[in-house]
């Protein structure tokens, strides 16, 4: 077995909890790649495709922002991902960092099994973006409202003036979109959510759809910029028009217990209404 090792500096200051974890790798003769990263490093993403070449898991330290830096990496690789929590309540992740040691006897020993989340897939241009969480089209921080045009398997569904339009995932129910007045809804569905930010008309609602249709964001309005999972993949300043459906790869999570989402979820309404 090879083990990639991903922690994020943020979390993990001088990559503390990381190298304890390598130093039991190191006593067991497991063989691992260790890369630590610190937001807006320029060489990211060429060092994480690296780390994912023929490792069989990757173990990622820091948040569920973390574990979405990793994710596309891994999804496009097959490779599931084990996420040691340095956060706070951890959607994604599956253990805290006093579990270290039980957590690579686990992984040697095949202890434990394997979670599925969809993801999905935006077309911009040339270009293509996977998400876990979701893809959001919206104004930038000096322009006006934009107009949207939403159709959903070649069909107009609405015209919404907002500060953006997203798409998100079953697993993006709980963040961005949550916090829109989206519906939670259980990894398992089969469902995508569409809604506005800051719709100008209050006729609009969050809008659910099968995860097998395919969603086209169109917009006459300038200053638009494109984020898949918080990151910003473009600026456009002309027209554009972006398709969104189901991705083809699917990430994978490691999981030793049967743990509840909705418990999770619990703890999380929670913690926000501190």
């Amino acid at each position: 077995m090879k083990i990639g090792v991903y922690t994020n500096l943020n979390k993990d200051s001088d990559s503390l909890t990381a190298k304890k974890f390598l130093e039991i790798l190191k006593q067991k003769g497991v063989s691992y790649k260790f890369y630590s990263d610190r937001r807006q490093e320029s060489d990211t993403h060429e060092r994480l495709r690296e780390l994912t070449d023929g490792v069989d898991v990757l173990v990622a330290f820091g948040g569920d922002g973390t574990m979405l830096n990793i994710v596309p990496y891994c999804a496009v690789k097959n490779i599931p991902i084990l996420g040691i929590n340095l956060g706070h309540i951890g959607f994604l992740t599956e253990v805290n960092a006093d579990r270290l040691e039980e957590s690579a006897d686990r992984l040697i020993n095949g202890e434990y099994f394997l979670e599925k989340r969809s993801m999905i897939s935006v077309e911009n241009g040339d270009n293509r973006f996977i998400a876990l969480n979701e893809v959001v089209l919206a104004k930038t921080n000096n322009s006006n409202i934009c107009n949207i045009a939403v159709d959903i398997d070649g069909v107009r569904a609405d015209k919404v003036r907002a500060d953006g339009v997203m798409v998100s995932t079953p697993t993006g129910s709980t963040g961005y979109s949550l916090s829109c007045n989206g519906s939670i809804l259980s990894p398992n569905t089969d469902a995508l959510i569409i809604n506005a930010i800051c719709p100008h008309s209050l006729h609009f609602c969050p809008i659910i759809i099968r995860d097998s249709s395919i969603v086209d964001l169109s917009s006459d309005s300038k200053d638009l910029r494109l984020t898949v999972d918080g990151k910003i993949m473009s600026f456009v300043e002309d027209p554009q028009k972006i398709r969104i459906k189901k991705c083809e790869y699917s990430a994978t999570f490691i999981r030793f217990e049967k743990s509840s989402f909705y418990s999770k979820l619990i703890k999380k309404l929670a913690y926000w209404g501190e």
